[in-house]
C-alpha cells in the first residue's frame, strides 16, 4: 500500500466545555465562546460549539446572553457531548490511521486489510460527526439566537445612552443660556470682592453694601466675562445659588460643570496646570485676563464647600 493515499492527521483533542466547576447564570446571564476545529481527515471547519461560562469570566472574551439555570445546563451538557463525540470519532481515526501507515509494503494482504479498515473507519468518522453537528444544532440555534437578542439590546442600550447623553447635553446647554445670574461689588474687612447670586433665587445672606437689585441679568458666559472684567481677588458664591444650580444639573457638581465649560476652576478662574513637557503659561480659553485670589471668604455664601 502506498503511503501517499493515506491524508496527513491533525494531532491531539479538541478543548471542550469546562466542567472543573458547575456553570451557574449570574442575573439570568452566562457568556458564550464560539469555537470551530479544523476535521482530521480533511482540514474544514466543524460546525461550530458555544462553551459556556460564568458571565465574569476574567478575560471577557465572547458574549453575554440571557439564560435561565436550566437552559444553561442544557447547552454545558450538549456541549460536552458535542466535542466529546468529535474527540472519540478522532481517536478512532487516528488510530485506524496509524494501523494503516505501520504495515510495511512488503506485507500487500495485510496492507490492503488495514487499509480498508481506514476507509471504513474514515466513512464512521463522518457519520458520527455529522451526527453529533445535527444532534448539536438546535442548541446552537438557541444560543444564537440569544446572541442575536443580546446584540440588538446592546444596540439598543447604546442608542438610549446616546439619546440621554444628547437631552443632557441640550439641557446643560440651555440652562447655560439663562440669564438669571448677578453680581455686585462688596467690600468687607478693607477686602473688595464681587458677590454672585441668582435674581431667580432666593438669597440666604446678602453682604453690606451689595445691591442685587441693580445687577443686570446675564447668563452664564455673560457672568464669567463681568467676573473677569472686574479683576477682584476675591468671588464670593450665593450658596443658595450654587445648590439651585446643581439641583438643576441633575447630578452634576457646579465644580464640574464649570470646567467643562471654561476649562479653569470657579473659585479661582485659574486653567489646570499645564501637562509635563508642554509650553509653560497659563492659557486662558475663554477670553479675558484670569483673576488671582483665595476663591472667596468662610461665610454661609462662599465659593469653598464642595461644588
Amino acid at each position: 500500500m502506498s503511503r501517499r493515499r493515506l491524508p496527513e492527521l491533525a494531532h491531539g483533542s479538541f478543548r471542550t466545555q469546562d466542567v472543573r466547576r458547575p456553570v451557574e447564570p449570574l442575573y439570568d446571564r452566562v457568556r458564550v465562546d464560539e469555537c470551530s476545529f479544523r476535521r482530521l481527515a480533511d482540514g474544514e471547519w466543524t460546525p461550530p460549539v458555544f462553551f459556556v461560562r460564568p458571565p465574569g469570566s476574567s478575560d471577557g472574551t465572547g458574549v453575554v446572553v440571557a439564560c435561565t439555570p436550566e437552559d444553561c445546563r442544557r447547552w454545558v451538557r450538549a456541549a460536552i457531548e458535542y466535542v466529546t463525540t468529535l474527540n472519540e470519532a478522532g481517536a478512532e481515526l487516528s488510530a485506524a490511521h496509524r494501523r494503516a501507515a505501520s504495515v510495511p509494503w512488503w506485507r500487500p494482504v495485510a496492507a490492503r486489510r488495514a487499509f480498508g479498515d481506514w476507509e471504513a473507519t474514515l466513512r464512521r468518522h463522518g457519520e458520527l460527526t455529522r451526527e453529533a453537528a445535527e444532534t448539536y444544532a438546535p442548541v446552537c440555534g438557541e444560543i444564537r439566537q440569544a446572541i442575536q437578542k443580546a446584540e440588538e439590546r446592546s444596540v439598543e442600550w447604546a442608542r438610549e445612552r446616546a439619546r440621554q447623553q444628547e437631552e443632557t447635553r441640550r439641557h446643560r446647554s440651555v440652562l447655560a443660556a439663562r440669564d438669571f445670574w448677578g453680581w455686585s461689588e462688596v467690600t468687607e474687612a478693607g477686602r473688595r470682592a464681587v458677590y454672585v447670586f441668582r435674581h431667580d433665587v432666593p438669597r440666604d445672606d446678602v453682604p453690606e453694601g451689595a445691591a442685587p437689585e441693580e445687577s443686570p441679568h446675564v447668563d452664564l458666559r455673560g457672568l464669567r466675562r463681568a467676573i473677569v472684567d472686574l479683576d477682584l481677588p476675591d468671588v464670593r458664591w450665593e450658596g443658595a445659588a450654587l445648590a439651585e444650580t446643581e439641583r438643576q444639573l441633575e447630578g452634576l457638581g457646579f465644580g464640574r460643570w464649570w470646567r467643562d465649560l471654561f476649562h479653569e476652576d470657579f473659585r479661582t478662574f485659574t486653567a489646570p496646570p499645564p501637562a509635563r513637557g508642554s509650553s509653560s503659561g497659563r492659557s486662558n480659553p475663554s477670553g479675558g485676563t484670569a483673576t488671582g485670589g483665595t476663591g472667596g471668604f468662610s461665610g454661609g455664601f462662599s465659593c469653598g464647600g464642595g461644588f
